[in-house]
């Protein structure tokens, strides 16, 4: 009988033993997870210094309180133990004592190196995955910088050196017959090309859109631009640009739209053959609408095998501006562009 009683008492006072542990952790990480949130809204974000010294703390009090509860225990052990001699129980007790705060200690200090342990490749984990997405976001970034690159070039640089070239193989035509007027458009056709010069110096320079081009007012860049691309070319511009959505039209929309007007009335001169192009930019309720349309030959997009270079930067830049890009054409009808996007700056 009393065997089995101190069987029962001593299995009781393990259980007593593990329950603390085991409880004493889970207020550990409570209080650990409580800081956490306090100090961070991100609940990803490492921990700071004193949070781990905090922590460290929790954990020796939680290792007190173990080992309290295990000396509590095996005095319970001791006095369930009365059949055997005072000098027995006590080197019993004494021996039984050593032996449970051995395995206390041990399982303490176990689950306290599990704790650590657990933290720490979680901490990596979370590093591994920081440097894995900032390194994704470097490679887009790069990519898109590219890809804007090239699309910047081939809508601006490309199309001014086309009209260079134009304006330059007209002069060479008219060196016979009218010298003069060879030599007015062979000074153009030097201007033309240094304005290519200073606008691919600044692509070099900044990797940006030059914004030379805007900083006179959309209106007066817009005049410049057409100029530069018709060149001695007989076709007829109609401009009309409304005062309220020049106002509306925000500094950072005008290189999109300007290139895209570029490109625009490039394609209708070269390929369309236009005698005609009308442009315009107005307001559509909270919107801005802009038209380029052209009486040129125009083409059949459902024939079209590749949009090429144009029509993938017309979409690319419509997508920038968050705009709506509608573009119809049809053979012997001409060409006609509309794209509508938000007005950034508010009416008066």
């Amino acid at each position: 009988m009393g065997n089995a009683l101190r069987l029962f008492v001593f299995c009781l006072a393990l259980a007593a033993v593990g329950s603390t542990a085991a409880l004493s952790q889970l207020w550990v990480r409570q209080r650990a997870q409580t800081r956490q949130q306090s100090s961070t809204t991100d609940p990803n974000t490492p921990p700071s210094q004193p949070d781990f010294r905090a922590y460290h703390a929790d954990q020796q009090k939680a290792l007190g309180l173990v080992v309290a509860v295990s000396f509590v225990s095996l005095f319970m052990v001791a006095l369930a133990s009365g059949s055997r001699s005072a000098s027995l129980q006590a080197a019993d007790a004494a021996a039984r004592s050593r032996g449970d705060m051995k395995q206390v200690e041990r399982l303490a200090r176990t689950a306290v190196a599990s704790e650590e342990a657990l933290r720490h490749e979680r901490e990596e984990r979370q590093r591994a995955d920081e440097n894995l997405h900032i390194q994704q976001l470097l490679l887009n970034q790069a990519l898109g910088e590219k890809i804007r690159l090239g699309r910047d070039l081939h809508d601006g640089v490309i199309q001014s050196l086309y009209a260079t070239g134009l304006t330059l193989e007209s002069s060479r035509q008219k060196r016979v017959s009218d010298p003069a007027a060879s030599d007015t458009l062979f000074e153009r056709g030097l201007q033309l090309l240094n304005e290519s010069i200073r606008e691919i110096r600044a692509y070099i320079n900044s990797l940006s859109q030059s914004q030379p081009t805007v900083k006179h007012g959309f209106s007066s860049a817009l005049a410049t631009l057409v100029e530069n691309i018709k060149g001695d070319r007989q076709a007829e511009f109609v401009v009309r640009i409304d005062e309220g959505a020049e106002a509306r039209l925000d500094l950072t929309q005008m290189p999109d739209v300007l290139q895209i007007i570029r490109e625009a009335v490039s394609n209708a001169l070269r390929h369309g053959q236009a005698t005609k192009v009308t442009i315009r930019l107005h307001e559509d309720g909270e919107r801005l609408a802009l038209l380029v349309q052209d009486d040129g030959v125009g083409f059949d997009p459902a024939t079209v095998s590749t949009e090429g270079h144009g029509l993938a930067n017309f979409r690319a830049r419509a997508v920038s501006l968050q705009a709506e890009f509608r573009l119809d054409s049809h053979p012997g009808n001409g060409t006609r562009l509309l794209l509508t996007f938000p007005a950034l700056i508010s009416a008066a």
